[in-house]
């Protein structure tokens, strides 16, 4: 998984990114986890430049990570039991309007080597039911 951290702006030093403020909830000689809003990272302990206490004894904690560093994040899911296996929903195209998926729908036929048919309109887009889909016509 590759994946920033994007924190509010804050003077940083240089050798490393601004810190992550969360709960500390594992932490051992190989790993140190930290419980933020939307989930949980996990670090390796030699990607972390320091760990210090919001307050003494307590779990809250702000965590400097070096640059380039690799997490492991996972999320909190409610599932709902259902006759169809857990599946996760994608994400929704990176395309917004029309213009940007006709090019995504142009990139996916020429890596699947779809030569385009003259006189069709492209790529289309429909808003059905909550998802995003997108067909060549």
């Amino acid at each position: 998984m590759t994946d920033a951290i994007h924190l509010p702006a804050t003077a940083v030093s240089p050798g490393r990114g601004p810190a992550l403020r969360g709960q500390l909830v594992a932490e051992s000689d190989r790993d140190i986890s930290v419980r933020v809003d939307d989930g949980t990272w996990t670090f390796d302990r030699r990607d972390i430049v320091r760990l210090t206490e919001e307050r003494a004894g307590s779990r809250q904690v702000r965590v400097d990570i070096r640059p380039g560093a690799t997490a492991d994040f996972t999320r909190r899911l409610r599932v709902e039991l259902v006759d169809r296996p857990i599946t996760l929903a994608p994400d929704p195209s990176e395309a917004l309007g029309d213009e940007q998926l006709a090019q995504a729908t142009r990139r996916w036929a020429a890596k699947l080597r779809i030569a385009e048919r003259g006189g069709t309109t492209g790529a289309t887009f429909t808003f059905h039911d909550g998802i995003n889909c997108d067909s060549l016509d």
